[in-house]
């Protein structure tokens, strides 16, 4: 979508600077006595002051790397220094008035904290639960589907050359409940049986939403192929809509992807991503997101 953006920027004539790991900086001059301010991507001066808006999506500002036999405290220690430099730009642009659009200075939610607050605003969510003792399951109730997922974000693991994933998976809790073994703290959440699934990306004010039909049975919607996925635009209701902004506005967050299911009578909210991607939403809704944020850069 970075790309789809840049293209925008490209048609309407707008200069930009990207940044990514394959167009960094590689020489910084900051002069405080004069209040100059210059980074240099490849032979190209540039001035903060002369930046207007600033779009995060995703990574960091990124530096030319050291090469060589280092030892690994002084590489923590220059990765360190950049982060301070790259803190300080950040800071320029915030005090020098510059719009700055994405979570720049939010780039991680903790879910537990999220599920709390979109209770308190009135968000229905899944019975959830967080439990280290497999005793402890005998407090709920059993006769419901439930699924387990990370309380964290997903991190991929490999071993021996093999790649998992910790999806989203359905658990039968009677067949671990007579276990003598304990777990992880892990997160326990009762199975919404859905009509279908919400993606909503909201950025600043503007909400699109599409709704995702899942004719697999899966549970997580990411693993499941696209030819048993149907996309359809979705309007949300007035009312839900104001929580899900509400909600941002708590958490500091200008914008983000958030996941919705929908029962027969509910609306479940699942989660918020200050990362989430926006493509499916834009190209199966036809919103053309990319081009609504190139517009106001």
């Amino acid at each position: 979508m970075t790309d789809e953006i840049c293209t925008w920027l490209s048609y309407q004539n707008k200069e930009f600077v990207r940044l990514s790991e394959n167009q960094h900086i590689n020489k910084v001059f900051f002069d405080f006595k004069n209040d100059v301010f210059k980074i240099f991507i490849g032979e190209i001066e540039y001035k903060l002051e002369d930046f207007k808006s600033v779009f995060y999506r995703n990574g960091g500002v990124y530096y030319d790397t050291i090469t060589g036999e280092i030892d690994s405290n002084l590489v923590d220690f220059y990765n360190s220094e950049l982060k301070s430099i790259s803190e300080f730009i950040y800071y320029y642009f915030k005090i020098n008035g510059v719009r700055i659009f994405g979570n720049l200075f939010t780039k991680e939610v903790n879910k537990l904290e999220i599920l709390f607050l979109a209770k308190s605003l009135g968000l229905k969510i899944p019975d959830t639960y967080i439990l280290s003792r497999l005793d402890d399951l005998g407090q709920i109730n059993m006769s419901q589907a439930y699924i387990t997922k990370a309380v964290s974000e997903m991190k991929p693991i490999i071993v021996e050359n093999d790649l998992y994933l910790n999806y989203t998976r359905e658990v039968d809790l009677n067949n671990i409940h007579d276990k003598e073994e304990n777990i992880i703290p892990s997160l326990i959440q009762r199975k919404i049986h859905c009509l279908y699934e919400i993606r909503v990306f909201f950025f600043e004010k503007q909400i699109w939403a599409i709704a995702t039909f899942d004719f697999s049975g899966g549970v997580d919607i990411r693993n499941i192929k696209e030819k048993d996925k149907k996309y359809l635009p979705f309007v949300l209701p007035p009312e839900l809509k104001r929580r899900i902004l509400k909600l941002a506005k708590k958490l500091d967050l200008k914008c983000g992807t958030v996941d919705l299911l929908k029962s027969d009578e509910e609306y479940y909210f699942l989660e918020v991503n200050p990362l989430g991607q926006f493509h499916q939403v834009s190209h199966y809704g036809n919103y053309q997101i990319e081009k609504y944020i190139a517009d106001l850069l």
